[in-house]
């Protein structure tokens, strides 16, 4: 296809994970093999996916482009940084210093009450300013320090959140306890786009020098109304020896307002970034209900007794809400829990609850919300 304008671009077929999965050379430019880096997805999705960056060219740009996008917010290079994501550390240990970036990396998946003090006092003397997390990661840093009731000495400016999901109850605990601004933004490992909140908004502004995105309806129509969802797909500018272009990330978003905000973008804007499309669970009556409607869109006094939960599923109209327990947590709290959730639900769906000490992460060290084993 010759593109001369928009509307030849949008002629060219979306492509999926499955295609790229299945037709992995039709993807790859042959004349530039020697320069591949291999690269995956994390799978939390469901289907895992390997592919190949541009060796010296979008790694660097990527880079450059989050050090143009943190210095917006008042970010000073080389400052100390608190990081809370990724995986378990070398030897299960549960710090380490990490002089060349000038981070104090912590592994939250590891942390508990015997160990949390010892932590804390490692945080204290390193004085961060900044923190770089995954939210599940830090949500369970904080959960541990409220409820060992120990405090923190520091000061903190700025709190960058990505690679995961947010939710707005979580944003709302890290403002409060850090007293520090929360940025978040939406990315993923194959560097295609970029959106991310601004000085002024929770929203994300998708910034158009990074990548191309679209939001489509089911009928692939570009979505112009504000507030309408649909999926959002990407096209990528830094990867000559693997381009993807108009790649259906699987994942939802809504339209928010693109006219001129006050921080000065305007363009791509996005209000809400609800995750993937197969992040729903699936009623009696074969309903699909959203895990953000589901949790996220009504309050639990209870989860702030809870330090992590997971849902899954395995058959239609029953779901096992897996939980790990933080401190003060009842049997009142299982029998509320249990009647807001489906009360919300017309009383369509079995919850059966499996009370854990460990809920494990992906490999990359990302909390898996739902396990969802029934396809649409």
């Amino acid at each position: 296809v010759i593109c001369e304008n928009i509307d030849d671009f949008r002629k060219i077929p979306i492509i999926s994970k499955e295609d790229i999965i299945e037709n992995m050379d039709l993807f790859i430019n042959k004349s530039l093999i020697s320069d591949k880096i291999n690269a995956n997805t994390g799978g939390s999705s469901g289907t895992p996916m390997s592919f190949y960056l541009h060796k010296g060219y979008t790694r660097p740009k990527e880079k450059a482009h989050f050090d143009w996008y943190w210095r917006k917010f008042g970010f000073v290079m080389d400052s100390r940084g608190l990081m809370a994501r990724g995986a378990s550390l070398k030897n299960n240990i549960n710090f380490e210093y990490q002089s060349i970036s000038n981070k104090l990396n912590v592994s939250c998946y590891s942390i508990n009450q015997n160990n949390i003090k010892q932590v804390v006092n490692e945080i204290n003397k390193f004085k961060p300013v900044y923190i770089h997390a995954y939210p599940s990661a830090l949500k369970i840093l904080v959960q541990e320090i409220l409820d060992s009731e120990l405090e923190l000495s520091i000061k903190i400016e700025l709190i960058f959140l990505g690679s995961e999901y947010l939710f707005e109850d979580d944003r709302v605990l890290f403002e409060n306890f850090f007293k520090a601004k929360v940025v978040n933004w939406y990315g993923h490992s194959e560097c295609l786009i970029h959106g991310g909140n601004c000085q002024i908004k929770n929203e994300y502004h998708f910034y158009p020098f990074y990548g191309y995105i679209e939001l489509l309806d089911e009928n692939n129509n570009l979505i112009t109304q504000v507030g309408q969802q649909g999926r959002i797909i990407a096209t990528g500018f830094d990867n000559k020896v693997m381009p993807l272009i108009r790649y259906d990330t699987g994942d939802i978003g809504t339209l928010g307002d693109c006219s001129l905000c006050k921080c000065g973008f305007e363009g791509i804007t996005l209000s809400k970034i609800d995750g993937r499309d197969r992040d729903f669970i699936i009623l009696s009556d074969k309903t699909k209900v959203s895990t953000t409607a589901f949790i996220f869109g009504q309050h639990f006094n209870e989860f702030s007794k809870i330090k992590e939960l997971q849902l899954q599923q395995d058959e239609i109209g029953k779901i096992i809400l897996r939980l790990r327990l933080g401190v003060g947590y009842t049997e009142k709290d299982e029998v509320a829990i249990m009647q807001k959730m489906l009360k919300s639900v017309n009383n369509k769906l079995k919850i059966e609850f499996d009370y854990v000490e460990h809920i494990p992460k992906t490999h990359r060290g990302k909390h898996r919300f739902l396990i969802q084993n029934i396809e649409a």
